[in-house]
């Protein structure tokens, strides 16, 4: 459970890594490590200061906004009837679409029996 406000520091003071995190996430789940490799991905905003680095509050929240996962849309599963019916469907394109740029000769056109 967050810390009560009053308890907080201001959101824009800098922070060591290391004395922010207990602040930020109160149950633990990251290290100093974690938050400059989000820095190096480009979701976090650290200064380096005398060979130390130092984050922000509102730059971890500004983080944690940036690394939500929406959930995925998945496609309704296909009969196998249908799976077949659109291959054909799109092969059946694909040769229409050759036909007529002429990339197919039509040797190829003719059945042959």
């Amino acid at each position: 459970m967050p810390q009560p406000v009053k308890d907080r520091p201001d959101p824009n003071a800098p922070m060591r890594l290391k004395d922010i995190i207990p602040i930020a996430f109160p149950h633990g789940g990251i290290t100093p490590a974690g938050l400059r490799r989000e820095a190096k991905r480009g979701r976090l905003k650290l200064m380096r200061i005398a060979g130390k680095d130092f984050t922000t509050l509102a730059a971890i929240e500004e983080m944690q906004r940036l690394c939500v996962v929406e959930p995925e849309q998945k496609e309704p599963a296909l009969h196998p009837d249908d799976e077949a019916k659109a291959s054909l469907s799109a092969a059946r394109a694909i040769v229409k679409e050759l036909r007529e740029t002429g990339k197919i000769s039509t040797s190829l056109n003719r059945r042959r029996r």
